[in-house]
């Protein structure tokens, strides 16, 4: 079963296995990788917008805190991280 990034269960540290690139434009591609978003990559989402609203999604990528939106989440498939 795929475990996409937008429906990821807060405070849970999970590892990028795929990302979508051709679901986004060149320049939010470049942007996530810019932020050090990757494959094999761990993060931890961390909270979302509004209870009414999934947009956006807050992340911590390592030491650093990033906000993306649920369409860019969505191309992103997660794993669980091996205890």
């Amino acid at each position: 079963m795929i475990a996409l990034l937008d429906k990821a269960p807060l405070g849970v540290a999970v590892r990028i296995s795929r990302i979508d690139w051709g679901a986004m434009s060149q320049d939010e591609g470049r942007r996530l990788r810019e932020f050090g978003l990757m494959e094999g990559c761990e993060i931890t989402p961390r909270h979302r917008g509004s209870i009414f609203s999934r947009d956006p999604l807050a992340l911590t990528v390592g030491r650093m805190q990033v906000i993306i939106r649920a369409k860019q989440a969505a191309a992103i498939e997660i794993e669980p991280i091996a205890a």
